[in-house]
């Protein structure tokens, strides 16, 4: 079973609203994929809660899973374009994923013992949700993998949460920005590998996974392993936003089914291509996953 606490919310771009937050993306991608997937999150007792309740239960989420807030709104994020593919995000405060009940979660992972956490940094803005994490990390079992996706929206993290969740991980997934941000105490500009082995050594990290946009990814391992991937081609991108999070959960999927490094790589570049020429983050073609899961299984 894979856990994933984070949040689920609303991006409302300038012409129409989708459905989205990372975990969920990931989360959403994983299930489709065919995995077992439980999904820990937290909504208002409002129109928009009620359409991600709705959506949840149309595809199979544990409804006991999502709490609904019965003071605080569901969580939007204003998308603003400023560029082909590219935009800018305004995240709302306050919401009902900043406040998370830890009791229900206690109660999930004191009775499974997860194959992987998948947890993020923007669900630990807030003390509450911090501390929940946290506590989650250090219950779970030493043969579960840990899964984190940093995410450094402004005014959305602190040094104490970047350093607590590295340090919890084993695997880091970030973007060329936020490695340079978090390398960014050197007194000198270092190459990406340089940077990473850095971080793997200071929180003992097994994996880091790098990702550069229309440059492909790398992958460093903990044998000393750098693998580079390739982008891929596509004439077509209708947004970003979410190719990470695809590129998140292929990459799980492959470790997960013990595919080498060098056969995840381009599933992953391949996965996150086609979310690129979709709007939004989530794929609602079976057929596409059915086509992924094909290639997970050979």
């Amino acid at each position: 079973m894979i856990l994933v606490t984070g949040e689920i919310l609303f991006d409302i771009f300038p012409a129409y609203k989708r459905m989205g937050g990372a975990p969920f993306n990931f989360a959403y991608h994983m299930k489709k994929l065919g995995f077992p997937v439980r999904f820990i999150s937290r909504v208002g007792n409002d129109g928009l809660g009620n359409e991600i309740l709705d959506f949840l239960d149309n595809h199979d989420f544990n409804p006991e899973d999502v709490q609904i807030d019965p003071n605080r709104p569901t969580g939007t994020v204003r998308v603003d374009v400023v560029g082909k593919g590219e935009h800018t995000f305004t995240i709302a405060r306050d919401t009902a994923y900043d406040f998370i009940d830890a009791a229900p979660i206690r109660q999930l992972v004191s009775g499974t013992k997860p194959d992987l956490i998948y947890f993020g940094t923007l669900i630990q803005r807030t003390q509450n949700n911090f501390e929940l994490l946290q506590e989650l990390l250090n219950r779970k079992s030493p043969e579960t993998i840990t899964f984190c996706d940093i995410n450094l929206r402004p005014d959305c993290y602190t040094e104490h949460t970047i350093k607590a969740s590295l340090n919890a991980a084993n695997i880091l997934k970030l973007n060329t920005s936020e490695l340079e941000e978090l390398a960014s105490g050197s007194d000198v500009k270092t190459s990406h590998e340089t940077s990473a082995r850095q971080l793997m050594r200071t929180h003992c990290l097994e994996t880091i996974i790098l990702t550069m946009g229309d440059k492909g990814s790398q992958w460093f391992t903990e044998d000393l392993g750098h693998y580079i991937g390739s982008p891929e081609a596509s004439s077509d991108i209708a947004d970003t936003v979410g190719a990470g999070d695809a590129y998140a959960a292929m990459s799980v999927a492959g470790i997960l089914k013990n595919m080498q490094v060098e056969e995840i790589i381009p599933l992953a570049g391949e996965f996150a291509s086609h979310v690129c020429s979709i709007q939004g983050a989530l794929i609602q073609d079976s057929e596409i996953y059915q086509k992924f899961r094909n290639k997970l299984e050979r």
